[in-house]
């Protein structure tokens, strides 16, 4: 029994020191925010896969603000193409990008003709950014993960709310359903990148922090709205980073939020690329 026990704690130990840091994040803000949260490693060990890390050179692709355009550029590519040289073990690239550019340049007043064009723009972005990505291996797969609707009702007012206020200002301050409806436009149109192509992948988050969040001072409990979720009602503010003294933000999730959002990424991705077993079971379908 007791040598039993002892070879089992041995292979657990060669299991463990045989992790490998399989996963490359590329993005945004929402990006760093699950790096730093440490999201993807913790979905990982839940769900049985604790020898799956992410490179830690994650942090050097993933920043604060930036848009895809940023990343686009070739010195920008040149940082992604170096991460994935250092690391031959990388197979799998989560792009986390577009949320910027549609912030930053979105708003309520345009005509179908500018938002066309804007997503258009966005989209060739992405995909050299994707196109890119691939062409450092033919065994990288890339999953597209984005965003989920934001909470610009609970957070603009007040002293605490300026940055947000002004964010919804600067888009004209659009209905909720004007900003999520564009928002799901968006995204739309970013999986074409994944429709015309084997080796991309596309999980969508929409409506996931109303599935499992809810509105319980409005009588709606977790799972009474299911993805792709309300589109007349903003994130949950629960759902939303805290930074504490009553300010919430408008944009980012808590890591509670982030962690229900990768979990969704392992369940529509992650689980097939990391499980062969699985992964052949579907592929037989």
């Amino acid at each position: 029994m007791i040598k039993a026990i002892l070879t089992l704690l041995f292979l657990l130990g060669s299991f463990t020191a045989f992790a490998q840091n399989r996963v490359l994040i590329v993005g945004d803000s929402w990006a760093q925010l699950q790096i730093d949260n440490n999201t993807h490693m913790q979905v990982f060990s839940d769900n049985g896969f604790a020898n799956i890390g992410i490179d830690p050179v994650s942090d050097s692709t993933s920043d604060n603000g930036k848009e895809a355009a940023d990343w686009a550029m070739p010195d920008q590519l040149q940082i992604i193409a170096n991460a994935i040289a250092a690391n031959p073990d990388i197979d799998t690239v989560q792009v986390t990008l577009g949320g910027n550019d549609f912030l930053n340049a979105w708003d309520a007043n345009m005509t179908m003709m500018e938002q066309d064009a804007l997503q258009q723009q966005i989209l060739v972005n992405l995909t050299t950014i994707v196109d890119f990505i691939l062409a450092q291996d033919s065994n990288i797969e890339v999953i597209l993960s984005f965003y989920d609707y934001p909470n610009f009702v609970d957070t603009i007012s007040g002293v605490a709310g300026i940055f947000c206020n002004n964010l919804f200002t600067d888009m004209a301050q659009p209905s909720v359903v004007e900003l999520n409806t564009a928002s799901r436009a968006f995204e739309l149109a970013y999986t074409q990148i994944a429709t015309n192509n084997p080796r991309v992948y596309h999980v969508s988050h929409f409506g996931l922090m109303q599935s499992f969040f809810g509105f319980p001072a409005e009588g709606i409990l977790p799972g009474d709205i299911m993805p792709p979720g309300d589109i007349s009602r903003p994130s949950p503010l629960e759902a939303m980073r805290d930074f504490g003294f009553g300010i919430r933000d408008c944009f980012h999730l808590s890591p509670e939020g982030y962690g229900f959002l990768v979990q969704n990424a392992f369940d529509g991705y992650f689980l097939g690329r990391f499980d062969t077993i699985f992964k052949a079971g579907f592929e037989s379908f």
